[in-house]
């Protein structure tokens, strides 16, 4: 095996321009993409599935404490 120092290689000019070029720039904004027909059901789905557990878990608390 080599030690680990031997890997590392200089900066290539071609990485150093990519790099200048990728620094100066704005970054892009975020825009969220649309939801549609059967993933908004399933969102709305594990929204209730959420919800009725932990109505549960609090039921099952409070019976608990008893």
């Amino acid at each position: 095996m080599y030690p680990k120092e031997n890997f590392r290689s200089a900066a290539t000019p071609e990485f150093l321009a990519f790099l200048e070029e990728e620094i100066h720039q704005e970054p892009k904004p975020l825009t969220r993409a649309p939801i549609r027909g059967g993933i908004q059901i399933a969102f709305w789905g594990l929204r209730t599935y959420i919800v009725i557990m932990l109505i549960m878990v609090a039921i099952s608390f409070v019976r608990g404490m008893r």
